[in-house]
């Protein structure tokens, strides 16, 4: 199989930022162990530790970036502060993008290479499946990238770009690849080493299904009908909140969730939640508020739900003045979320809506919510969906605003759907930085700039970080 590899001089973290995460695995990693070699590394520690990896970046730096950018946070200084102002320079993604490419992507090459090797195609097949899920969330927040070449190391150290639109249907291939594999049965089964789901099979074909329904309907604005024709073939999808695809983090400062590390072991207090969504779920009387948000902690109006304007710079160091992200989402043993049953439900909404079924578009409308608030442990799903406000009334923009809503927990993915949309209506900070619109492109690392520039010229070309920011990848430009 033709595949990518990596440039930079990597020094694979492998199996030591396995730390970040896995709370009840009984496995550890040996750090004495050459990290940049993996003969004698087993596939139960490499495994785990890319898992780990993309659910510390995702529920990171990307949630943070694309959180601020969907108004979901609301930075009162310093970098959420930044990120809320749209201030994102060509240093600011670096460790995000050296995190995907050399902590998860070269990770799962490594699983994917002694899998090979020794006949276990369950292992092949999960990390095929979490390299395209990977590869995804680049291309999507970044267009064009480094992909074919993009992992071949000191082969080549200056991978050259390949285009988004060629980048989609090889994912797609690279899921079924997965699929394919993990449902062979032959060689050895995953156990509690697989931190997503523990070698259950089954789960997996679901998640990649789902996989190639997000990628399928990502394409509304080029191939409006492609999610509908793919959910004609009956696939197996997760339809249920016991199978959403998620990394659970435990209870120590060294392995818990990266919201609880960033917002509160650090002491940073400089991240908050923003007015936008808080207000717009308070006027809808929300049931999920109270495990979105964290009530404000000191002073006379501690334990109200208040955010912070988006880029409004009013220091809250104090906590008396903003709420902060939720239990649900930011306790120390809290999950990051890859995707869904909720989202895949909104998804057919989407679908049925655009084929002109309304019958079905309201009755997955209404499981995406339901789902949602099962697997947050909310009741009154039922009633919420009675009221004005939030009752499918056969409109693309309900769908989309309750998406948003439950998106929360996977902030790049709503980017994806508000650049397609436009749903929810955003407002560009007084203070902005980004020329005044709302990011639709993340500029390039200063890694690329550095270390492969002739590439990056040579491909989707070099621009200004604002005016790359202004640009839209292949999905966004019709």
């Amino acid at each position: 199989m033709k595949f990518l590899n990596k440039k930079y001089k990597t020094q694979l973290l492998a199996a030591v930022i396995l730390l970040t995460a896995a709370t009840s695995c009984q496995d550890s990693l040996n750090i004495n162990t050459d990290p940049n070699s993996f003969t004698d590394v087993p596939l139960r520690t490499i495994l785990p530790a890319a898992q780990v990896n993309l659910a510390y970046t995702l529920g990171g730096d990307a949630s943070r970036y694309t959180g601020s950018i969907m108004q979901y946070y609301g930075g009162h200084r310093g970098q959420p502060l930044e990120y809320a102002q749209f201030t994102f320079n060509a240093s600011t993604t670096d460790t995000y993008w050296s995190n995907m490419y050399t902590s998860v992507l070269t990770q799962m090459k490594a699983v994917i290479g002694k899998a090979d090797v020794s006949g276990d195609k369950i292992y092949t097949g999960i990390a095929q499946i979490t390299m395209a899920h990977t590869f995804s969330i680049l291309t999507d927040m970044y267009g064009d990238i480094p992909y074919a070449e993009a992992l071949l190391s000191t082969e080549n150290v200056s991978p050259a770009y390949d285009r988004q639109d060629t980048i989609y249907p090889a994912l797609i291939a690279m899921l079924d690849q997965g699929i394919a594999n993990v449902k062979s049965g032959q060689g050895t089964k995953p156990g509690t080493d697989d931190r997503v789901y523990a070698g259950d099979v089954t789960k997996w074909e679901k998640f990649a299904n789902s996989l190639k329904l997000r990628l399928y309907n990502h394409q509304s604005k080029v191939q409006p009908n492609a999610a509908a024709d793919f959910l004609a073939t009956n696939p197996a999808l997760i339809t249920t909140s016991a199978d959403n695809a998620q990394v659970v983090f435990g209870s120590n400062a060294s392995n818990s969730n990266p919201i609880y590390q960033f917002d509160v072991l650090s002491g940073r207090k400089d991240q908050a939640v923003a007015s936008t969504i808080v207000n717009r779920m308070k006027a809808l009387a929300d049931p999920r508020i109270p495990v979105y948000f964290q009530g404000i902690v000191n002073g006379a109006n501690k334990g109200q739900y208040v955010g912070n304007g988006p880029g409004v710079n009013d220091d809250d160091s104090g906590e008396t003045k903003y709420s902060r992200v939720g239990s649900f989402y930011a306790s120390a043993t809290s999950p990051v979320v890859f995707l869904s049953a909720a989202e895949v439900q909104f998804i057919i909404a989407e679908a049925q809506f655009r084929k002109g079924n309304q019958a079905a578009a309201a009755t997955a409308y209404d499981a995406a919510v339901k789902n949602d608030f099962t697997a947050l442990g909310v009741t009154g799903a039922e009633a919420y969906l009675t009221t004005a406000g939030v009752k499918y009334d056969n409109t693309l923009n309900r769908i989309m605003e309750q998406k948003w809503i439950t998106m929360y927990q996977a902030p790049y993915e709503s980017w994806v759907d508000w650049r397609r949309t436009a749903i929810p209506m955003l407002t560009v900070p007084t203070v902005n930085y980004s020329g005044g619109v709302i990011p639709r492109r993340l500029p390039y690392p200063q890694l690329e700039l550095n270390l492969n520039r002739a590439s990056l010229e040579a491909g989707p070309g070099f621009l200004s970080p604002v005016e790359t920011m202004k640009s839209r990848v292949w999905w966004d430009k019709q």
